[in-house]
C-alpha cells in the first residue's frame, strides 16, 4: 500500500485522489506513525451530493487546545 504523510498531503493531494480513483488504498502517516488508511469508494455512480459524508464536520466538537499559541 502506498503511504503519504500529512505534510505531503498538502502538496500531493492530486496524487492521493488519482490513487483512489484507480482503486488503490493509501495509508496516511504522521511523523512516521500510521494515522489512517484511506480506501477508494466503490460505487458505480460515485458519491451523491446528499451523502452523509458531507455533513460529517457538523458532528465535530472542539475538545483540545490548539497545538500552537496564537
Amino acid at each position: 500500500m502506498k503511504t503519504i504523510s500529512t505534510t505531503e498531503l498538502r502538496s500531493k493531494t492530486r496524487l492521493l485522489v488519482r490513487s483512489l480513483e484507480n482503486g488503490r488504498a493509501v495509508g496516511l502517516t504522521h511523523r512516521g506513525h500510521k494515522l489512517a488508511q484511506i480506501f477508494p469508494v466503490r460505487q458505480p455512480n460515485g458519491i451523491g451530493s446528499d451523502d452523509p459524508l458531507y455533513q460529517f464536520h457538523r458532528n465535530a466538537n472542539v475538545k483540545a487546545k490548539p497545538l500552537l499559541a496564537e
